[in-house]
């Protein structure tokens, strides 16, 4: 009876006890399944807009990522699951960057934020992968797929379709972020081009500037809108010796 009263009475250890191994475990193998995989962060260089005149629009432009996941894993037949992290920072940071020139304002939308009447709003679209060494390349590369969108008061503007492809010298993991950064800028400075030499349909309209008021100048030789007048008395040529 002793026995029994002890077992029962240790019971509730060896369910702690249990829950505690199968705890172990399953930390364990979560631990064990986040290393393996690599994880890549997607850096965007600090990008000048493009070059060339660009149109100047009256309102503000809008960027919407759509189907533009974060982070994007991708699996290949030989090597361990690659994720491109911080894809929507990147990819927004690059296209305020660059588009800033041709509206008076660009952002990021985001939840909340209310597109006025007249506002431009950008749908882009961005997905990245990996390539593997080929004849282009020793090394990985990265590869990026998407599309743009441009729309006002619900009417599409223009649109289009883009790829591009980094350099093939990047070892496979997180190496392939700078190489994700490549093509995101390349794309950010390609939409900056085509989107800000879109013509503005409705330009404002011309309002004269005001007038300036003036007061009388001062200065001893300084006067507006004449010539200097100089503050000596300019000497007199002389003759040449023996001229009469």
């Amino acid at each position: 009876m002793a026995s029994a009263a002890n077992w029962a009475g240790d019971a509730p250890s060896r369910y702690r006890a249990r829950m505690h191994r199968a705890l172990w475990v399953l930390a364990a193998g979560s631990a064990l399944a986040c290393s393996h995989h690599h994880q890549a962060p997607v850096r965007s260089a600090q990008l000048s807009p493009p070059e060339g005149e660009l149109v100047q629009h009256t309102n503000r432009l809008w960027i919407e990522l759509e189907s533009t996941d974060d982070p994007q894993c991708e699996r290949t037949p030989s090597e361990r699951k690659l994720c491109f992290a911080d894809v929507r920072e990147a990819v927004g940071g690059a296209l305020e960057r660059t588009l800033w020139p041709s509206f008076p304002g660009v952002a990021v939308k985001r939840k909340g934020d209310d597109v006025a009447p007249g506002d431009y709003l950008l749908h882009v679209r961005v997905r990245l992968s990996s390539r593997a060494p080929d004849a282009a390349g020793p090394g990985w590369a990265a590869h990026v797929d998407g599309s743009w969108r441009l729309v006002r008061d619900g009417l599409p503007l223009a649109s289009e379709s883009f790829s591009s492809r980094s350099r093939g010298d990047f070892a496979y993991g997180r190496a392939l972020g700078e190489g994700a950064g490549e093509v995101v800028d390349a794309v950010a400075l390609h939409v900056a081009r085509s989107v800000g030499r879109l013509p503005e349909l409705r330009p404002a309209a011309n309002r004269p500037l005001p007038a300036v008021a003036t007061r009388a100048p001062t200065g001893g030789s300084l006067r507006v809108g004449a010539e200097t007048t100089p503050l000596t008395k300019p000497t007199a040529a002389r003759s040449p010796r023996g001229a009469r």
